[in-house]
């Protein structure tokens, strides 16, 4: 068996996707060295991933995690990797930082996506109009939205998938895929807006909300077709789904239930609140704090 198998082996309870990455950065850094990342000296890793990240310190942080875990699980040394990391942490909360400042003097308001997404109702435009609903009400990462939409929960059976389960008054979106739904656990969230409603039911029943047919997206092309859809000041500069939770954090970080709103946030999101302090408050004035949680 090969190291990288080996390995996986441990890793039983991470997505099939997590794994595939893992098998990825490995190949790359394993093409780089004469041997196994256990035979390797540390100074060989370090160089080996430097050059794989060409100055990238987000890219150097990635492929740095797996020769220190593989190195780890078996008790090889990881003193020179770990002494990296702890530098990269420092690069990556400096670099994030200045990108939370960038981003506050570029990103809409909210009122601006509230409006496109109020537009794309009155145009009919309706596929568009709920992967925008969704994103920016709550706060959901891309792969949420891949849902398959069906008319009861009987039709709901496959717990791999996720689903706009329409029903006469009310539409269960019920979240079974998602980053984290190892912490979280399967979100049911209730919709009964008159709007949403309407565009749902103009959809076809027993398709996927992103393809309109009963053939779903492949997920390698997730972001880019959502990114198509999203707000954009032209036909190639879109938000993310990144940035629209971005927007919605600096939104939130100015109204008076401000704690409130996050936690509803982590919950629908699936973020722990330390994270979305973290990385996402996008506001000037900083005024949300981590003892602020109730």
């Amino acid at each position: 068996m090969t190291e990288i198998e080996e390995f996986i082996l441990t890793k039983s309870q991470n997505t099939e996707q997590t794994k595939k990455n893992y098998r990825t950065q490995y190949k790359s850094i394993r093409a780089l060295l004469d041997n196994d990342i256990n035979k390797s000296s540390e100074n060989e890793i370090l160089q080996a991933v430097k050059t794989l990240s060409n100055g990238n310190v987000s890219n150097e942080w990635t492929y740095m995690n797996i020769p220190f875990m593989i190195r780890q699980s078996k008790g090889y040394k990881t003193d020179l990797i770990q002494k990296r990391r702890d530098e990269l942490k420092i690069l990556r909360e400096t670099h994030t930082q200045t990108q939370k400042a960038v981003k506050n003097e570029t990103l809409p308001s909210m009122k601006t996506i509230q409006d496109f997404t109020k537009q794309l109702y009155k145009n009919k435009e309706y596929k568009k109009y709920i992967v925008n609903f969704l994103i920016i009400n709550y706060g959901v990462r891309n792969k949420d939205v891949d849902c398959f939409i069906v008319s009861s929960s009987k039709d709901a059976k496959d717990d791999s998938i996720n689903y706009l389960i329409v029903k006469s008054n009310e539409v269960e979106w019920r979240i079974n895929e998602y980053k984290t739904l190892q912490s979280y656990g399967v979100k049911k969230i209730i919709i009964k807006s008159k709007p949403f409603m309407e565009a749902i039911k103009s959809l076809q029943l027993n398709t996927w909300l992103l393809t309109g047919t009963n053939e779903r997206l492949n997920e390698t092309g997730l972001a880019t077709t959502l990114k198509r859809i999203l707000y954009g000041t032209t036909s190639d500069k879109h938000l993310t789904e990144g940035d629209y939770f971005k927007i919605i954090m600096s939104d939130i970080n100015s109204k008076p239930n401000t704690t409130q709103l996050l936690e509803y946030f982590s919950k629908t999101r699936g973020t722990d609140y330390a994270t979305l302090l973290k990385y996402y408050d996008v506001s000037k004035k900083g005024e949300i704090l981590p003892n602020d949680e109730m």
